[in-house]
């Protein structure tokens, strides 16, 4: 046996995604190759076309024919893809970007890398140093706990709590009250569920104890924004979940994802000057990492125009067509996890053996979903992540809630 699968099956015989691995064998929803897309149907064969329920395109801007007006003119400005590090030199792209980003979240200024995931593994153990704490949402995303990990290798404290139990966090504060550099850690709008980071009251411990909130608004940003009400639920702008609950950032690092309801590569910090200033000497992905390409810039920046135009029209689309899956779901007698109306819904399997086959059963019948087994989410918690676009029609729903009530019909005979 040489090393290579030496190394292979001893991380297939001692980690939980092995069974992930081993889904390969018998998983439509997986690894699946777009042949062709015409909205939101993809054609996965010759004959075959499933309707996408997997896209974080949430505004739809993927499609907009809008989108690639000036990108030839940037890509003939600046080239195809600007290869410096941000350190050495940024195109002038980048400084207009990040002015245009700063004004709609309402910070000093903004910082962009390629991606949330370089933001997190820069950022966090950039501020952690050499002793700091951070306070972990077990509910956060994937990524701030590598992070965390890469943070507490070089002497930081990793503890965690449980989404919303702000007892525990108190005492953990409490704990490392003395500790300089001290971060709160959670997803702004949770990618599994669609729920909202209770941010009041993590304000309010943030202030009490001097500690920084870091959230990762990968998905809320775009989609979620200020002065919420009954004909936009999710708000206006779409400028993320801080101004969506009318807060300052004085205690706050705000970390924006573009490749989700902005179609782009790129990720931003919303911050002040001086944490700016600070993080292009300490974040390692600033003068270690390639830079977005001058298509994404581009991209970004028509799309926050086009926000300005007709966003609020897309938002509303967006909740319409959330709440009709949503709605559609529960009366099929599925348990679905969504408190918001965020159109990131979850919808309840419960083991492994029956998610397998109604998520072929789905994809059978047309419909492509982010299928979410154990390790990736808690035994009895497995389920079929479903996220809606403003680009997917009430027929496609229609089409979604037939097929789902044929995972129902066997489901219940099967029990």
């Amino acid at each position: 046996m040489d090393a290579i699968t030496k190394i292979i099956n001893t991380n297939l015989q001692e980690n939980r995604r092995a069974l992930i691995r081993d889904m390969f064998k018998t998983m439509k929803q997986y690894n699946v190759i777009a042949q062709e897309i015409k909205g939101r149907k993809i054609r996965v064969s010759e004959n075959h076309w499933v309707i996408d329920f997997a896209s974080c395109n949430y505004l739809g801007l993927d499609l907009d024919p809008e989108m690639d007006i000036d990108v030839h003119e940037n890509i003939e400005k600046w080239g195809v893809h600007p290869s410096w590090c941000r350190l050495v030199a940024s195109p002038k792209l980048y400084e207009e970007v990040e002015k245009k980003l700063a004004s709609l979240i309402g910070t000093e200024t903004t910082l962009i890398l390629p991606t949330v995931t370089l933001i997190s593994i820069g950022v966090i153990p950039a501020l952690i140093g050499k002793s700091g704490v951070m306070f972990l949402d077990k509910s956060g995303h994937e990524t701030m706990y590598e992070a965390a990990k890469i943070a507490r290798d070089s002497g930081g404290i990793l503890t965690s709590f449980e989404q919303d139990d702000f007892e525990a966090l108190e005492k953990l504060l409490i704990e490392h009250k003395e500790n300089p550099r001290k971060i709160i850690m959670v997803d702004g709008v949770y990618s599994m569920t669609g729920d909202y980071v209770n941010l009041p009251k993590l304000v309010e411990l943030a202030k009490k104890y001097e500690a920084i909130i870091y959230i990762d608004d990968a998905h809320g940003f775009g989609v979620v924004g200020e002065n919420p009400d009954h004909k936009m639920p999710l708000g206006y702008k779409g400028n993320g979940i801080v101004k969506y609950y009318d807060i300052d950032y004085k205690n706050i690092l705000y970390v924006g994802g573009c490749s989700k309801a902005y179609s782009s590569l790129a990720a931003f910090i919303g911050c002040s000057n001086e944490m700016k200033t600070f993080l292009e000497a300490f974040a390692t992905p600033y003068d270690l990492s390639g830079p977005c390409p001058t298509a994404s810039l581009a991209t970004l920046l028509k799309g926050l125009e086009i926000n300005e135009k007709k966003g609020e029209l897309m938002r509303k689309q967006l909740w319409d067509i959330t709440k009709k899956g949503i709605e559609g779901l529960r009366n099929l007698g599925f348990t679905v996890f969504n408190k918001t109306g965020f159109p990131i819904v979850s919808v309840h399997i419960g083991n492994t053996e029956d998610l397998i086959t109604t998520a072929n059963m789905l994809f059978d019948e047309g419909i492509l979903v982010t299928v979410a087994p154990f390790p990736m989410v808690k035994k009895g918690d497995e389920c079929h992540r479903l996220t809606f676009t403003s680009a997917n029609t009430e027929e496609e729903v229609d089409n979604l809630l037939k097929a789902f009530k044929k995972v129902k019909e066997y489901l219940d005979k099967k029990s």
